[in-house]
């Protein structure tokens, strides 16, 4: 098994690196670019940083990403922002051929993508209240559901993270503005919003907590990424229906989303919120690092 660092400091200087994910097989992270359409892969092991896809032309605003390590695919998030459209792109994680793409979102951009384990994506749409579903064996991409409870503030954004529930059988959707969780059965069902006790999920005025971005389940419990701190969800209803949270702060803000490796909750620096909300120079290095799962004990 490979050894791995606590942190991984990334080359580039202006990509914000918003989305980020792991292949266990090959001891990889994936860190997508925002404002550079790249996809660069870091070695668990050396930290050693390579190319894996670069835009032939204009790029794209890439964000999400999750690795098929059965399948062996990169499946990453894509969006157009000035056309207001978005989809996914669809990679073999070994070769970094292109092996398909779909668009989705019109009207909206596509932001996260999570995977359930019989391949099939689901993909949020930030600026419309949709998750959608693709199936890249049937080649299908439709919308897996459309619920007003689920739609954006006007200028702000809504649905953001997602993610297949450990059981396989529900799909949960982080919301933003203001931080909230989704579930919806996979099967088909309600949409039902997440009733939560415990911490503030929506700490008001607290700056580093500014909305609800990535999420990941690691075992049973769920990781809310925020700029400046990480969520921990324990569920404590059937069906993913109510759940206790606890707030954390991490040691370098600046976060957009994490990946699970070895077990443990690896976050990205992007300075999203930083360089594109702010529009204020980012505090480089843009790295990948631990969170300890200890710190929720």
């Amino acid at each position: 098994m490979k050894s791995f660092r606590d942190e991984y400091s990334l080359q580039a200087t202006d990509s914000v690196p918003e989305g980020v994910a792991f292949d266990a097989k090959t001891g990889r992270f994936f860190a997508t670019g925002l404002l550079s359409g790249t996809i660069t892969q870091i070695d668990a092991q050396t930290g050693a940083e390579l190319p894996f896809y670069a835009p032939a032309g204009q790029p794209q605003q890439l964000t999400g990403a999750k690795v098929d390590e059965v399948r062996r695919r990169l499946w990453v998030c894509y969006s157009e922002i000035q056309n207001m459209l978005g989809g996914v792109h669809v990679f073999d994680v070994d070769t970094g051929a292109r092996l398909a793409s779909f668009e989705l979102a019109r009207g909206g951009i596509c932001n996260d993508v999570a995977l359930a384990a019989d391949g099939v994506a689901y993909v949020t749409d930030s600026f419309q209240p949709v998750i959608y579903r693709i199936d890249l064996e049937a080649g299908t991409a439709d919308e897996f559901v459309r619920d007003a409870r689920m739609s954006a503030p006007m200028g702000q954004f809504g649905l953001n993270g997602v993610a297949v529930s450990p059981d396989g059988a529900y799909v949960i959707g982080g919301f933003t503005s203001p931080s909230k969780l989704f579930v919806v059965p996979r099967a088909g069902g309600e949409v039902r919003e997440i009733s939560l006790d415990g911490d503030p999920f929506a700490p008001a005025g607290d700056p580093h907590f500014l909305g609800a971005d990535g999420i990941i389940f690691i075992g049973e419990a769920l990781y809310v990424i925020h700029d400046g701190g990480v969520q921990q969800v324990t569920f404590t209803a059937p069906g993913y229906r109510a759940g206790t949270v606890k707030n954390r702060l991490v040691r370098e803000p600046g976060l957009s989303t994490a990946t699970a490796a070895n077990g443990e909750l690896y976050v990205i620096k992007s300075e999203v919120v930083r360089m594109v909300h702010m529009q204020q120079p980012p505090r480089l290095p843009f790295k990948i690092y631990r969170v300890p799962l200890e710190v929720f004990d």
